[in-house]
């Protein structure tokens, strides 16, 4: 147990970089655009770009931050790596896992006043995520389980921290597969002015076949229901503006500040995985797929989510 702690520990040493590094991910709010229409007013002095309207800029800067959201979102909690079982009342699993998901870096609306329109707003444009984490499991009796994650964001000073519960509702039959329920929270830290968070609820079922005693293959399956939830504080958008000076006084200021309004929309993913274990050491393998989605959100119209693949890797321990 010792020596698994320090490794887990040297993991999080080497992935997580300084806190006051700036980071090719580092995400910054301001530069998706202010999502209100006054404050276009103002940071482009009344006058719009030709052929568009406050209104459209804004409407734009709102689908970025709706795409940002739910690509983030469902990135940080993409990774499953268990199966329908638990580890047993006294069981206890610890994981290094690696997970990956393809993003979208497109173009919403047009580049203005120093906005790029992009929906990443960061210094590179990515088209995966990479999340190194820490995974940790306790069984509890009744055929419930208990765990957490540590998640990083690779290439930026962003982390989630996820609390998830399971509950198995058949395991451990010889010839029925093992059938569980498992709800999961993942809350974004690190991204100044973000909240970003997600509730995932899964439905899970596995088989494991026995190979010469001590090792064993686990194919499982998960249909998954994720929500999304982000909002946004007070940013000022004034950096970005046209003439290139920033508000001087506080009426100004009041007029380049705004938040992103409350975007909440669901989608579903499914995930497929197999676990291979020999004595105490767990392998997984697996990997999701989302097939898009529009959301519904009455204040993000227009916003479509891109069909999207991800995986994930482990290795670990359990006893």
């Amino acid at each position: 147990m010792r020596r698994l702690a320090l490794l887990a520990a040297a993991v999080l040493a080497v992935a997580a970089p300084p806190a006051a590094r700036a980071e090719p991910l580092d995400v910054d709010l301001s530069r998706l655009g202010a999502p209100d229409p006054q404050v276009w007013t103002s940071v482009l002095n009344g006058a719009p770009p030709a052929g568009t309207t406050f209104a459209q800029l804004a409407s734009a800067s709102r689908q970025r931050f709706a795409l940002l959201s739910s690509e983030v979102g469902m990135a940080l909690s993409s990774a499953v790596l268990q199966p329908a079982s638990t580890t047993g009342y006294a069981g206890f699993a610890a994981d290094l896992e690696i997970a990956s998901m393809a993003v979208h870096p497109d173009l919403i609306g047009s580049t203005t006043a120093g906005y790029s329109g992009r929906v990443w707003p960061t210094t590179t444009l990515p088209t995966n995520l990479f999340m190194p984490s820490v995974h940790l499991r306790k069984g509890l009796p009744f055929s419930f389980e208990v765990g957490g994650r540590l998640i990083y964001l690779a290439m930026s000073n962003a982390y989630a921290a996820q609390g998830e519960a399971k509950w198995a509702i058949n395991e451990g039959f010889e010839w029925v597969p093992d059938v569980a329920f498992r709800a999961a929270y993942t809350q974004l830290f690190g991204v100044r002015a973000w909240n970003l968070a997600t509730t995932d609820l899964d439905f899970m079922i596995s088989r494991r076949w026995a190979i010469m005693g001590v090792t064993s293959l686990t194919p499982y399956v998960a249909a998954r229901y994720t929500f999304i939830s982000a909002s946004s504080d007070r940013i000022d958008f004034a950096p970005a503006r046209a003439t290139g000076i920033p508000a001087t006084n506080p009426t100004d200021a009041a007029g380049t500040q705004a938040s992103f309004p409350h975007f909440d929309t669901s989608v579903y993913r499914t995930t497929f995985g197999l676990r291979f274990t020999a004595y105490s050491v767990a392998l997984a393998l697996e990997a999701t797929y989302f097939g898009g989605a529009t959301p519904t959100d009455k204040d993000y119209e227009g916003v479509k989510l891109k069909s999207t693949f991800g995986g994930a890797a482990k290795l670990g321990w359990e006893w």
